[in-house]
């Protein structure tokens, strides 16, 4: 089975071939080539008011989906999420130009499925909703200097938890804090525990009483009383696969507790792996407003859910699904629906 990955040379290629096409119907696209420099090395483009890298990435390359890629062969980017009007970004590297005119032939052979990716480089950040919170085989109780803000390379003191394995020298553990319950507010439902990852610390001696790591690398915040767990690392290659048929859900909350939520918020929903969720899965999520067809009358009745923006499943749990928004329209919040993902003209 051939693997389609998006690597960079593939995604030039295919550069390649829409600036030609682009520059064949550039009056269908007319203002964009205002925005385009032509360069001995390749071509750039002008960030506009309102752009994203998934945007561009439709425009330049026909897939969304590609933007991780385009934000690859930017390193001068250091947020994919925030890009401003007037950075310049590369869109097509000139160097490839010629091994583009000259295609290998093609050599008589079946035709084989090709199965595609979703290339996410944050995801061993991705936190998770469990019905029961997992098991710490440590906890920080100090920073060295008494620091903080605990970050890459600050050296911490961990306690080893009663009854858990032995932390062990050299071995890599993920640093995550939990919160309450998360409640289902229409049910008031137990959905699990949220685990919110936050760091790696390899340890890096261990004494009778207590162990020492160093901070490999900081997600977000480290605290005195984050607990460790055996860090795993997860591929951040993600297959794409159609969405299961018939879902029914619902968004439970934002990772981050975030005060808007849009396209590329992480948010969790209350379906898992025993409704047949699997990473690499997308959705439609639609809003359920609800009114009183009579004034006269209390009765409050649902109207017609309306589509409001899409996701894809990163990581699953036996009840509950961590989900990354790739397209909203508006802001998305707990309660939303969660349905298979909506036909093109629906």
């Amino acid at each position: 089975m051939v693997v389609k990955k998006f690597p960079n040379r593939i995604f030039l290629f295919s550069f390649a071939f829409i600036f030609c096409m682009f520059f064949l119907t550039f009056n269908a696209a007319a203002g964009i080539e205002d925005h385009i420099t032509r360069t001995e090395s390749g071509f750039y483009y002008t960030i506009q008011k309102g752009d994203t890298l998934w945007d561009l990435s439709q425009n330049f390359s026909n897939s969304p989906w590609a933007w991780p890629e385009l934000w690859q062969y930017n390193p001068h980017i250091s947020n994919p999420h925030l890009i401003y009007p007037g950075q310049k970004i590369l869109i097509y590297k000139k160097e490839w130009e010629g091994e583009e005119q000259q295609p290998e032939p093609v050599a008589e052979k079946p035709v084989q499925k090709i199965q595609t990716f979703q290339i996410y480089n944050e995801i061993n950040r991705v936190g998770f909703i469990r019905k029961k919170a997992v098991p710490a085989h440590g906890t920080i109780f100090k920073a060295q200097g008494d620091m903080n803000l605990i970050n890459k390379g600050t050296l911490v003191y961990i306690y080893p938890e009663p009854g858990a394995p032995r932390l062990t020298v050299g071995n890599k553990y993920t640093t995550y804090r939990t919160f309450s319950p998360v409640r289902d507010k229409e049910t008031n439902e137990n959905l699990g525990v949220q685990h919110f990852l936050t760091g790696v610390v390899e340890i890096t001696s261990v004494t009778p009483e207590f162990a020492l790591g160093t901070v490999t690398a900081s997600y977000r915040s480290i605290l005195i009383d984050d607990h460790l767990i055996p860090f795993k690392q997860r591929d951040i290659n993600i297959p794409i696969k159609k969405s299961k048929q018939g879902l029914s859900g619902k968004i439970i909350k934002a990772e981050e507790d975030e005060t808007l939520t849009a396209q590329f918020s992480i948010l969790f929903m209350d379906k898992g792996e025993i409704d047949g969720i699997d990473p690499g899965q997308s959705y439609s999520i639609y809003l359920q407003e609800t009114a009183r067809p009579n004034p006269e009358e209390f009765r409050q009745v649902d109207l017609t859910p309306f589509h409001i923006g899409e996701l894809m499943v990163l990581h699953t749990e036996q009840t509950t699904s961590t989900v990354l928004i790739t397209r909203s329209t508006r802001q998305i919040m707990p309660g939303n629906l969660v349905r298979t993902l909506a036909v093109a003209g629906q």
